[in-house]
């Protein structure tokens, strides 16, 4: 209605401000009449105020304060506009809006609405302002207001209705000397328009109100409205069409227009009361529903589970159930009339919103209940508040939750006991939900783990189970889930949070619901990695021995070891054998990965003596015999231990993540190392997996040992054959000579014999040749048996040299060879016993006649070096090849079968050298010659208190 009022006056302010006259009438009947520009206004700031107004609950109050002020502005312009016409004056309000044009289209009464408008416009201004007004007996004051002035708008419509026309002039009697202005036909809708939308604001009160009762009045007044507004209209419109044709004056007229009268009332009567007989019989039905719905109420009541409790405004008990008399104790007679209190001794305080009335809640309210004996217990209640025609009643919905509190009880004390058992627990526990997500864990499984609660949260099980475990312990949860079992145990390994893997026995079961429904699995974790690893331990010490004892060959053995430790210790490893200075013998490597296997062995054979290099951490095993332990192998020692960057593209490709280098020790000795790496696997290497490598590496050291104490007595006896074919074939020819000579003495008279010394001479030759033999396998026994000694003396090396040039000179140049002396006068004395020094001369110059052909030559040097005097034996001979030249200083070795002698000069040349703190090495060329090396200590003042040095 709002709308439509506003509507209207705005198309009429719109039409006189552009000068339309058919926006101003509207209506475009004749005697229609026109909305003045005031009347426009004053409609639309109605239509504003009544919907600023109508909502009594709006939240805003700039919204009550701008309505309450155009209302004001309403009755003041029906108030100013009234005293113009009984003043009479001009206050000047007429031409406040489009004055030319009101001139123009209302010459007669410019700007000023009718009198009748004006009383409509203080009675709805004055209707506004009392919109919410309520007095103490309940009804509102702006409705009478609101209904006299929809009666004159009313009027007014009905007016053009019968075509009544204004009469214009002088004042007549009952006027007050108001002239009478007809209101324009859309102007008086306008105002009924209003009226009945002030009426509407509060529907349940005064005519509407009788109107919306679902009651027989209610019926009666919808019923009789129509004919009560239409009724009279009509009779008086027929009247008043009938007196302007002149028919009023016939004789029947008036009974005519009484019988019509009369038979619409009996219709209207007639129609009413089959109503009301319909009314009736829906009553009689109501009633007969009511009282079935009444009896199945009180069964419901009587049967339900809970207590039903209802209270009148005093709190009184009006209704009590049969489950009310079981909780309370309470007869219904008994409870009926008594107070909530004695039922509820903290009554509903606890719920009341306002002091003292109770809210309706939603859901179930903590309360204390008392029963008859005095009893207090727990209670739930639900509290529904309800209107009838007496009072406000409300009903508590009760239940005795006793039971289910000491239930609950009950249970916290289980779930507390869990928890407590649970959290304390030695062992690992963990809920898992079907997904393998962790729903809660224990601190023993997060000890055990490395994790924290969060971090372990966070994951599943298949997150940090080792790959090779994870397929079977999913077809033991595939196997809980379809029901085939209803428990599992199995041992499974977990990677720890820091890299190595955590064996555990693993008990696992499904919890199922109320339904058999699956919720969660529940798991025992009890760690057994140390047990598991003692139990390999055990096992892998106790395969190696037999395996190690198996064989004594060393190679063998160094292979042994790579395959005990691979994979069950280590993703990969190298086991070497060195000799007393650290030089590789033999190695051996093995990987569980063929990549890292190929890998592995092209590392080691472009890069064999890398690892036991100086400064390397294996060089550094065998140099102290003491092991190594990395549990992480930072970047920084990769690139540290890398030759180059070939090396250090292998190091990466093979990733190393832990490390172990154990000495392969025997005899106080260490023979070898062993190189334990984890990568793939996760492994981190710790004190326990140190000692494992040890035991197992003393095992291996004994094992190699053994082996090499094997092979020297296999070269032993070969030895000791050996110098028995060569005593027995070089010994020979001496006592053959002695023999032949000592018969051709004996042979000869005695007069005779003295004058031919030859075979004197070829005796006495062959006596020295066995001579030397023999003092050279001694010398060889001595060396092996580590009794070699030597007498040191300060002496001149160019004396030494010197003397050993005399002594070979007539022996070289009897084989036609040049022997030649380079040895400055002013060289340093050396530190040297005599005569192993001239030993070791003839046994290099010997060696050199017989390698070195006619013409050819042999140089004797000596240089200075620091502490040493570098020595050297050259000649032109024909060389020494270089798969020769590693034998060179073996015992009874001969590069040239069936040569003379016994193999035996350059083995006692490296003792000598070796017991004077010397060493000893040989440069060769096929073809150009060769040069045999050999260092000699300077004689220093600090070692003449040492007369003698035991090697």
């Amino acid at each position: 209605m709002c709308l439509i009022v506003a509507l209207v006056a705005t198309a009429v302010l719109l039409g006189w401000g552009l000068g339309a006259w058919r926006l101003v009438q509207v209506v475009s009947l004749p005697g229609a009449g026109m909305m003045m520009p005031n009347t426009a206004l004053g409609l639309l700031c109605a239509a504003t105020g009544l919907r600023l107004l109508q909502d009594e609950e709006a939240p805003r109050a700039a919204r009550r304060r701008v309505g309450r002020g155009l209302a004001i502005a309403v009755l003041l312009l029906g108030v100013f506009t009234l005293a113009e016409y009984l003043i009479p004056a001009d206050l000047g309000i007429d031409r406040f809006l489009f004055a030319d044009t009101v001139r123009r289209l209302a010459p007669k009464t410019p700007g000023r609405p009718s009198p009748l408008t004006s009383v409509c416009f203080v009675l709805t201004g004055t209707a506004l302002l009392l919109l919410h007004v309520q007095t103490r007996r309940g009804w509102h004051p702006a409705r009478p207001v609101a209904l006299l002035q929809a009666i004159l708008a009313a009027q007014a419509l009905i007016s053009y209705v019968y075509l009544e026309e204004p009469r214009l002039g002088p004042p007549q009697v009952g006027s007050h000397a108001l002239p009478y202005y007809p209101v324009a036909i859309h102007t008086a809708l306008l105002f009924l328009l209003l009226a009945l939308g002030i009426l509407a604001v509060h529907p349940r009160h005064g005519i509407i109100g009788v109107l919306l009762r679902d009651d027989a009045g209610g019926l009666t007044a919808r019923r009789l409205l129509p004919a009560t507004v239409l009724l009279p209209l009509i009779v008086w419109g027929l009247h008043l069409l009938s007196e302007r044709h002149g028919l009023w004056g016939l004789p029947f007229n008036t009974s005519v227009f009484a019988l019509i009268t009369v038979a619409v009332f009996l219709a209207i009567l007639a129609r009413n009361a089959n109503a009301l007989s319909g009314l009736d019989v829906r009553q009689r039905s109501s009633e007969r529903s009511l009282r079935v719905s009444e009896a199945r109420f009180a069964s419901i009541i009587n049967h339900a589970a809970d207590a039903i409790i209802t209270i009148d405004s005093a709190q009184h008990i009006t209704l009590y159930n049969t489950t009310a008399e079981r909780v309370f104790g309470y007869t219904r007679d008994e409870a009926l009339g008594r107070p909530l209190d004695e039922l509820l001794p903290y009554g509903l305080k606890s719920l009341e919103a306002d002091g003292d009335t109770p809210v309706v809640t939603e859901g179930r309210q903590p309360l204390v209940g008392r029963r008859r004996n005095g009893e207090e217990f727990p209670a739930e209640a639900t509290i529904a508040q309800f209107q009838t025609d007496e009072a406000v009643q409300r009903t508590v919905i009760l239940r005795d939750i006793s039971a289910r509190v000491r239930a609950e009880e009950v249970l916290r004390d289980r779930e507390e006991l869990f928890r407590a058992a649970f959290e304390h627990a030695p062992i690992g526990l963990s809920l898992v939900d079907l997904d393998g997500r962790f729903l809660t864990v224990n601190e023993a499984l997060c000890a055990m783990l490395g994790y924290s609660r969060a971090e372990l949260l966070q994951r599943t099980f298949q997150d940090i189970t080792y790959p090779e475990d994870l397929a079977t312990d999913l077809e033991h949860v595939r196997e809980l889930l379809r029901g085939q079992r209803g428990t599992y145990q199995m041992e499974k390994r977990y990677f720890h949070k820091q890299g190595p893997l955590v064996t555990v026995q693993l008990t696992a079961s499904l919890v199922r619901g109320a339904r058999g429904e699956p919720l969660y699995f529940i798991s025992q974790l009890q760690d057994i990695t140390e047990q598991k690893f003692v139990e390999e331990s055990r096992r892998l010490l106790a395969e190696a021995g037999p395996s190690l004892a198996s064989s004594l060959d060393p190679h063998t053995t160094l292979l042994t070891v790579s395959q005990l430790v691979v994979p069950s210790m280590a993703d990969f490893c190298i086991t070497a054998m060195l000799d007393p200075h650290g030089r590789l013998i033999a190695q051996t490597s093995r990987a569980s990965a063929p990549e890292k296997r190929h890998m592995l062995a092209q590392m080691l054979q472009e890069y064999p003596l890398v690892p036991f290099s100086q400064g390397h951490m294996a060089a550094q095993v065998f140099e102290t015999g003491q092991p190594v332990l990395l549990p992480d192998i930072p970047e920084a020692l990769l690139r540290q231990n890398a030759e180059d960057a070939r090396h250090e593209s292998l190091l990466h490709q093979l990733a190393p993540r832990s490390c172990i280098i154990v000495p392969l020790s025997a005899r106080g000795r260490t023979v070898g190392i062993l190189i334990l790496v984890a990568s793939e696997s996760g492994r981190r290497y710790g004190k326990r997996e140190l000692r494992l490598a040890e035991d197992l590496a003393l095992r291996a050291g004994l094992a190699i040992d053994n082996a090499n104490l094997h092979a020297k007595s296999e070269q032993a006896t070969h030895l000791r054959d050996e110098v028995l074919r060569i005593v027995a074939h070089d010994l020979r020819s001496p006592l053959n000579i002695i023999s032949l000579s000592a018969g051709t003495l004996l042979k000869r008279p005695a007069t005779e014999r003295g004058n031919d010394p030859r075979p004197l001479e070829a005796i006495q030759k062959a006596v020295t040749r066995a001579t030397h033999l023999i003092e050279d396998l001694l010398d060889v026994a001595r060396l092996q048996g580590g009794h070699l000694s030597v007498e040191r003396r300060p002496e001149s090396t160019y004396a030494l040299f010197r003397e050993a040039y005399e002594l070979h000179r007539a022996l070289a140049e009897a084989n036609q060879v040049h022997l030649h002396l380079d040895v400055p006068l002013d060289l340093p004395a050396v530190f040297v016993d005599r005569d192993r020094v001239l030993q070791l001369l003839s046994n290099l110059v010997g060696n050199a006649l017989k390698f070195t052909p006619t013409g050819g030559a042999i140089t004797l040097r000596a240089e200075p070096g620091g502490d040493v005097v570098r020595c050297s034996v050259s000649d032109t001979g024909s060389g020494i090849p270089e798969d020769d030249l590693r034998h060179l200083f073996e015992p009874f070795w001969q590069a040239r079968k069936g040569r003379e002698g016994a193999g035996l000069g350059l083995t006692i040349v490296k003792g000598i050298t070796e017991a004077h703190g010397g060493r000893v090495w040989v440069e060769s060329r096929p073809g150009v010659g060769s040069t045999f090396f050999f260092s000699l200590p300077v004689f220093q003042d600090a070692t003449t208190s040492r007369p003698e040095w035991h090697v």
